[in-house]
């Protein structure tokens, strides 16, 4: 419910937003899995609009798999709708590689169990994890209402000073709101969910533009 608000505050010029659901009531591997077998329904609702662009916008919901896992959620979504196709997964590894991030510490609001399979996710696209940390948030009303200064404080405590950057999981977590602040505490880049994924949707649309005050990677 988050990321819909988010993007529209930003007010960027030439871009549309139009969203679909897939039900997520709680954070467990089980029904972040159960999540794809809704994605049938929601390409067909999402055709409507003759996308130019379209992402799955979730991060669990897209590493729980594994590689394979996420990238068929992209080639179903391309096959489908015959347009460029992201999942937040993916659009984080494209981020990271831009910013030549190498050493991230993760933050998010999982249990560690998805913790794990997000670590893993990461290492086997080449990334060396410092450290992660989540939360331990299952129920999905109780993860959306963290507030910016929660998830501040919390990342201040993940971080580790031989990281080269941070990333904040999960759309529905309002990292995006803090990362600029947290690039100036830590003097490290910063990116979130919901900021990458808009990144790789303006790259892939050609859309050029600078956002303040979202960090480094939307500059």
């Amino acid at each position: 419910v988050l990321m819909e608000p988010e993007y529209y505050k930003l007010g960027i010029k030439g871009i549309h937003f139009h969203t679909t659901r897939v039900m997520l009531t709680e954070t467990t591997p089980e029904a972040l899995k159960k999540m794809e077998e809704d994605l049938d329904y929601a390409i067909k609702l999402i055709s409507s609009v003759k996308p130019h662009v379209v992402a799955y916008a979730c991060t669990s919901g897209s590493f729980i798999g594994g590689l394979d896992w996420d990238k068929g959620i992209i080639k179903k979504i391309q096959d489908s709708l015959g347009c460029p196709a992201i999942t937040t997964s993916s659009a984080m590894i494209d981020a990271l590689k831009h910013l030549k991030i190498k050493r991230p510490v993760v933050v998010t609001p999982y249990i560690d169990e998805i913790n794990k399979m997000e670590k893993k996710f990461l290492v086997e696209n080449g990334f060396d994890v410092v450290n992660i940390m989540g939360m331990q948030i299952i129920d999905a009303d109780i993860l959306h209402a963290q507030t910016p200064e929660q998830i501040y404080e919390f990342a201040l405590k993940a971080d580790r000073p031989d990281a080269d950057g941070m990333f904040i999981s999960c759309t529905d977590f309002r990292g995006m709101e803090v990362a600029e602040k947290l690039e100036k505490q830590l003097g490290k880049p910063v990116v979130t969910s919901n900021q990458v994924t808009l990144w790789w949707i303006l790259k892939a649309l050609d859309i050029k533009c600078r956002i303040e005050g979202k960090g480094t990677l939307l500059q």
